[in-house]
């Protein structure tokens, strides 16, 4: 057994996302745009393609196994978004609380405390007030004398 190596040159291949043209500030004009939007349809047009001849060579189980596994993953996120809405129902929390921040960035995070901030602010201002709460009443003086004469005075 002999392996043999064949040096085939490699032509270098220029992707889509590089300019050929060194000018970056010129405008495109017309038929730049014209051209562009025609480049952009091609591409998209050959990405479709490309995506036929893939799915042309699965087996039937394949794209079967394929979307049961995108039914289950919408089944997780719909009872997911479910169990939200019922625990946010009993607890009256709003459900955007429960699902905690979009993202671990600084942005996100900043948003989430905001709206933790909000309702924290919300809940103070429903709670009961009891006035005088904690004042003992301070008893007024009272002599046997005002007490007759309030218990047999006119009454209007």
């Amino acid at each position: 057994m002999s392996d043999t190596i064949t040096d085939t040159p490699t032509e270098a291949v220029e992707s889509p996302e590089t300019p050929t043209d060194t000018v970056e500030d010129a405008p495109l004009g017309e038929t730049g745009l014209s051209a562009l939007k025609a480049e952009r349809e091609a591409r998209a047009a050959a990405e479709k393609r490309l995506k036929e001849f893939e799915d042309r060579d699965k087996t039937e189980a394949e794209k079967s196994a394929e979307r049961l596994a995108a039914a289950e993953k919408r089944a997780e996120e719909l009872e997911a978004r479910s169990t939200r809405a019922e625990v946010a129902a009993t607890k009256s929390v709003p459900t955007a609380l429960l699902a905690g921040p979009a993202s671990g960035s600084a942005e996100d995070l900043a948003k989430f405390a905001d709206a933790l901030i909000q309702f924290r602010g919300d809940q103070g201002s429903n709670g009961l007030h009891v006035p005088n709460e904690g004042n003992s009443p301070r008893p007024q003086p009272s002599t046997d004398s005002a007490f007759v004469t309030e218990l047999f005075s006119p009454r209007d």
